[in-house]
């Protein structure tokens, strides 16, 4: 993926548009006959009166009602009626709901507006003005025209104020699946601002199975019932909640979907049936042309009349066509499920030079087949969506997808993985996002096997400073520092850094150098493949601080160069998390500092050596003298085992943070009988 920042935000407003998990809907009125048969509800504490104005002002807006219809035929069409009563509060309520956008999409819906008022003081209906309704095409479409019927029906509804009520309903008529004989449909009972209301129904022909998964809801909340429609028999399900609480926000949460209530419906009821059929889809796809052979062949030239059809020269031919594939071919997408969940054939995206995840993965998956190497589609959930449940029948579950290989090494079979979506990574290399993730590798008809993509190793994202110097006896520090990243740090790092001038990257080193040594002066410094995504990037700069250290009668006082870790600091500056704390991957920061010192000098302070663990991580540092105590050294290390931390075990993982922080931060040596003249 060219642009790693974009791709979270853009695939949920894919998911709003094809799946209309929205979140501004409102009162039903006279446009739907159904009344929800519930009379229990999934209540907590309720407030009463003129209190809820007052306990919900700092979310800006709450729903007072919301209600959905679902109507499914026999044909799999469903169309969808929706309708939502929400009150403002306050400046940030009409800033935030002023506005009402529904995406949706012309190639599979049609969208009809049913009307759009606003209430104030309860009293005065103020419609919309024919103006304020529009279908517009979102920004993103410019830079990924293969999604331009992507479209939004925006609503700029009027004179919303402090304690006004706007009221909106529209219908949508998904009038083409998906996929084949498939819908899949998610509503969502709790959002960022509280609910008082949320009332949903299907209605669906009797003969047609459902898979329902409900999600932080009981289903015994869940009515069933049978109705006549027209002299036919449908079933019908209802459900209701009352006073349902906003879903609090915190920095490094888990993804909302896993915390939010919502139930899931899907004509599906076999993983079999599905992934079945979505391998269908991409064996289509994948089949090759002579554009895409010649490719093929000029990526692994250099192979050809090396030894026969080994294992070890499969896996270098498959890390070769990847290399040049990713400097090819670039990820625009906002998505999974776009195109009906049916990737693109691979010769349209090799004309067109791009694709979404399935797409390109298609496209790879046909280039090492026609290298004679056997490769399938590893469908998968990344940390920006929900955890993976097999009682939910849906691709809907899946984000991204990769392509695995099989290989033999060391007398075992393993599977590993190629990630279409980006030029940051090498062969075999997995994104943080993905690693630990739980999916589903289909390698044919009837083939398909449920994994867990294998987790990363804290050795793999690495952050190693060094610096080599000297330091006189006036105070002044000179020599070279260098920073190499891997892993997370080293595709970070190089995509914020390609794409700038020299002048910008100046400012990058200076803004990097600041966490410890912020007076010193950058005598030349230098990106190291920067653009060789197969090695780390390094960073290497010669320094000089005239003021680094302090004079203190015949003593010179400094501290070592290590640097403060803001972005440790930043994981922990709360005292107390509401939920776990999910930094996406282990890591470690290493550090090796060599300082000469001064002539006929010896060490008069130093600190002791700190060690300390606490399961899910630990600090170390220690200074030492070499070369007849001419030389100081001093080494760190802090680990991160895990990608998340507990809440349980958050407080002993913020306690080793802010010691070691503290420690670095007041790491200081004083140098005694240097002759100052």
């Amino acid at each position: 993926m060219k642009n790693k920042k974009l791709k979270p935000v853009l695939f949920f407003m894919f998911i709003a548009a094809f799946f209309t998990a929205f979140l501004n809907i409102a009162d039903m009125h006279s446009a739907f006959s159904y009344k929800t048969f519930n009379k229990k509800s999934v209540a907590v504490k309720k407030i009463k009166g003129k209190n809820i104005d007052k306990a919900y002002k700092k979310y800006g807006a709450y729903i007072i009602k919301k209600d959905v219809v679902l109507k499914l035929n026999k044909n799999y069409v469903l169309r969808e009626y929706v309708a939502e009563s929400l009150k403002i509060l306050s400046q940030r309520g009409i800033n935030k709901y002023s506005e009402v956008v529904i995406p949706f999409s012309t190639k599979y819906q049609k969208i009809k507006f049913l009307y759009a008022y606003t209430m104030l003081k309860g009293m005065f209906k103020i419609p919309i003005g024919k103006h304020a309704v529009n279908i517009v095409s979102p920004g993103f479409a410019v830079n990924y025209p293969a999604y331009s019927d992507i479209k939004y029906l925006t609503l700029s509804m009027p004179a919303v104020e402090d304690g006004s009520v706007i009221n909106f309903s529209y219908e949508i008529n998904n009038f083409k699946p998906l996929i084949k004989n498939g819908v899949f449909y998610t509503n969502y009972f709790s959002y960022g601002i509280p609910v008082q209301k949320i009332n949903f129904s299907l209605v669906y022909p009797a003969g047609v199975k459902l898979n329902l998964y409900l999600h932080n809801l009981k289903k015994s909340y869940l009515l069933r019932k049978t109705v006549l429609l027209k002299n036919k028999k449908f079933m019908k399900l209802s459900i209701t909640a009352n006073n349902v609480p906003a879903i609090k926000k915190e920095s490094n949460m888990p993804p909302e979907k896993n915390l939010r209530k919502y139930i899931s419906v899907s004509t599906y009821t076999s993983w079999r049936d599905l992934l079945n059929r979505i391998s269908a889809m991409f064996e289509k796809a994948e089949k090759p042309d002579k554009k895409i052979e010649k490719f093929v062949k000029s990526a692994i030239k250099k192979y050809k009349n090396k030894n026969d059809g080994s294992i070890i020269k499969e896996k270098k031919e498959a890390a070769s066509i990847y290399d040049k594939f990713v400097k090819t071919f670039r990820y625009a997408g906002i998505g999974y499920g776009i195109n009906g969940y049916r990737p693109a054939d691979a010769s349209v995206v090799f004309n067109d030079g791009y694709g979404d995840s399935k797409s390109l993965a298609a496209l790879l998956i046909a280039m090492l087949k026609t290298a004679k190497i056997n490769a399938y589609p590893v469908l998968t959930a990344s940390l920006n969506t929900a955890d993976f449940n097999k009682k939910t029948i849906s691709p809907k579950q899946f984000d991204s997808v990769l392509v695995g290989l099989t290989l033999k090494e060391n007398g075992r079979y393993v599977r590993r993985y190629l990630y279409p979506d980006s030029s940051s990574y090498k062969a075999f290399d997995i994104p943080f996002e993905l690693s630990g993730r739980k999916g589903a590798a289909i390698s044919g008809r009837n083939k398909f096997k449920f994994i867990k993509i294998p987790s990363e190793k804290p050795s793999q994202n690495e952050k190693i400073f060094s610096f080599k110097g000297k330091i006189n006896k006036n105070g002044t520090l000179s020599g070279t520092v260098s920073v190499e990243y891997r892993g997370v740090y080293s595709n970070y790092e190089r995509s914020s850094l390609k794409n700038i001038n020299k002048y910008e990257k100046k400012i990058e080193v200076y803004n990097s150098l600041y966490n410890f040594l912020p007076g010193a002066q950058i005598k030349d410094f230098n990106f190291k493949n920067l653009r060789n995504m197969n090695k780390n990037l390094k960073l290497t700069i010669k320094i000089k601080d005239k003021n680094y250290g302090t004079k203190n009668g015949d003593k010179l006082l400094f501290h070592s160069v290590l640097p403060v870790d803001s972005g440790l600091l930043g994981l922990v500056l709360k005292g107390k998390r509401r939920y776990n704390l999910i930094i996406g991957y282990p890591f470690e920061h290493k550090g090796l500092i060599k300082i000469k010192l001064p002539a006929k000098s010896s060490v008069y302070y130093m600190p002791k050596e700190l060690k300390i663990s606490g399961g899910l991580s630990s600090a170390y540092s220690k200074c030492k003298f070499l070369n007849n105590k001419e030389e100081l050294i001093c080494s760190y290390k802090f680990e991160s085992k895990k990608p998340a931390v507990a809440t349980k075990k958050y407080k002993r993982y913020r306690k080793i943070i802010r010691t070691y922080l503290q420690y670095m931060k007041n790491y200081f040596i004083a140098v005694s009988n240097v002759y100052f003249y």
